[in-house]
């Protein structure tokens, strides 16, 4: 299994070799199908570094984690991708003669790059987790929705979904391949197979995906409030080193058209967070202004419905307000890591259209809540949209 990286946190990569001299160190960083260290294409060389010990010193160290991350696209478009990178780091030590070389990590079966990262008190080169890739226990989903649980699959055995004791449906990724960056991570779902997982969320988003449009009418609605499809409460993620279990609360929102925001959480992964209650839409406006003269020396006259002060560069931008609902006192570190992420989406669902847009969490701060000292825990937060309201690509 190739190491895994977590890029938006420094990676430090040691080479030793007793009266070493100097040390080159190779990145090849790519995407598609791994290569093993001594056949990589030439044409994934990204840079070639060269360093010196410090004084005595028998090793150099390298640290590469912004480097490689250069080459991380990360995109979200509905479809929940595996986005990854792999990096073949190949070291060439100048002197020490015979002296055995050491890598550190061990570079032989490669690197996998994720967009994570790790905190402070995980110490230098954090993996974090390779089985799966949230950190919260308890999942909220909406009802009638599908929720999916991230996993690595290169550290994952088999991921069971149960509902009321009873195994509904066991995804077997024991053999998976993860020859390709697209294999890295899997998002298990309900409606997963042994091949592969869905991106639609509802039955109304299959009907748009498909290209359809959904005609809402009573008889339809009646049907669809009156049944709860794939209903799951357990999931359980197996890896050879135990099995981790996962509570599923399902909830109905009758009042409010809940939000789906999904975000890169710590691990690298897209998580789904569904704000079920109350939001508001704002928008602002922001431009330039001058006066200017609008008498006609020529007749001594000015137009009473012409602009004496002109506006101009006028320019608009959204923003929403959004309200989780009450959650499990883990969803702390749910809430953490969509402020601490670089990309926020945001999917609205009507009757035409679903609509994903780019966010950024405007709210800077919040307050670790607890049920013993706020009983009910609700988070606000505010999102600007990430672009402007008038179309000014150019």
């Amino acid at each position: 299994m190739a190491t895994k990286i977590n890029l938006r946190s420094p990676y430090y990569i040691k080479v030793s070799k007793t009266a070493l001299t100097s040390v080159e160190l190779k990145l090849y960083i790519y995407t598609g199908t791994f290569t093993a260290n001594g056949s990589v294409a030439s044409g994934t060389l990204r840079y070639t570094i060269t360093k010196k010990p410090l004084g005595s010193n028998a090793y150099v160290v390298f640290e590469v984690s912004e480097l490689v991350r250069d080459y991380l696209e990360v995109e979200f478009n509905g479809d929940y991708n595996s986005e990854a990178v792999w990096l073949n780091a190949i070291a060439t030590v100048t002197g020490g003669g015979t002296n055995p070389v050491t890598v550190t990590p061990d570079n032989t079966n490669g690197f996998i790059g994720l967009d994570g990262y790790g905190y402070f008190e995980e110490g230098a080169n954090p993996t974090l987790s390779t089985t799966a890739l949230q950190s919260n226990k308890t999942i909220i989903a909406l009802d009638d929705n599908l929720f999916r649980v991230p996993v690595f699959v290169a550290g994952t055995e088999s991921v069971s979904l149960l509902y009321k004791g009873e195994v509904k449906q066991t995804i077997d990724l024991s053999s998976a391949s993860v020859d390709e960056t697209t294999e890295q991570i899997r998002y298990i779902s309900a409606n997963s197979t042994g091949s592969g997982d869905v991106t639609y969320d509802s039955f109304q988003e299959r009907v748009l995906n498909d290209g359809g449009t959904f005609e809402g009418s009573s008889c339809l609605s009646e049907f669809l409030d009156s049944v709860s499809i794939g209903l799951i409460d357990e999931v359980y993620v197996s890896s050879a080193s135990g099995v981790e279990v996962f509570k599923v609360n399902t909830l109905e929102e009758c009042l409010y058209t809940p939000i789906k925001v999904t975000f890169v959480n710590k691990f690298g992964a897209f998580q789904d967070l569904i704000f079920f209650k109350k939001s508001i839409d704002k928008t602002s406006v922001k431009g330039e202004s001058y006066k200017s003269s609008i008498f006609d020396l020529a007749t001594l006259t000015y137009k009473t419905y012409q602009h004496q002060l002109t506006q101009f560069m006028v320019q608009g931008s959204d923003s929403i307000t959004m309200n989780t609902g009450f959650l499990p006192e883990d969803y702390n570190q749910v809430i953490e890591q969509l402020m601490l992420s670089e990309q926020v989406w945001a999917t609205f669902v009507t009757d035409t259209e679903e609509l994903i847009r780019p966010l950024v969490p405007k709210t800077k701060s919040f307050t670790h809540k607890t049920h013993l000292n706020d009983k009910l825990i609700n988070y606000t937060i505010d999102f600007d949209i990430a672009n402007n309201k008038i179309n000014n690509i150019r």
